[in-house]
């Protein structure tokens, strides 16, 4: 993580190193402990974080899916294409 020269380090980095267990505790942390009077901002602030979990989420997926080996991505294009079938009934 980077740290500026004036000793701050960017939320953004924060997340970025944090795992999406420790991440999903934020939100859960900020409504039992409000940072801002404003109830606002602090909804405004756990709406972001929100997005930055689900971002997360899909880019674990995606990590995921583009390391798995080529038999497993065969496979799992057999299990959507039936899922469309059945669907379409």
């Amino acid at each position: 993580m980077k740290v500026k020269k004036d000793g701050s380090i960017e939320l953004l980095d924060l997340f970025d190193s944090l795992s999406l267990e420790l991440i999903s505790r934020v939100p859960g942390l900020l409504k039992a402990n409000p940072l801002f009077y404003d109830k606002r901002k602090d909804a405004l602030l756990i709406k972001e974080i929100n997005e930055l979990i689900y971002n997360k989420k899909l880019d674990e997926q995606f990590s995921l899916a583009k390391n798995s080996s080529l038999e497993f991505k065969m496979m799992l294009a057999d299990v959507i294409e039936k899922l469309i079938r059945y669907e379409n009934r």
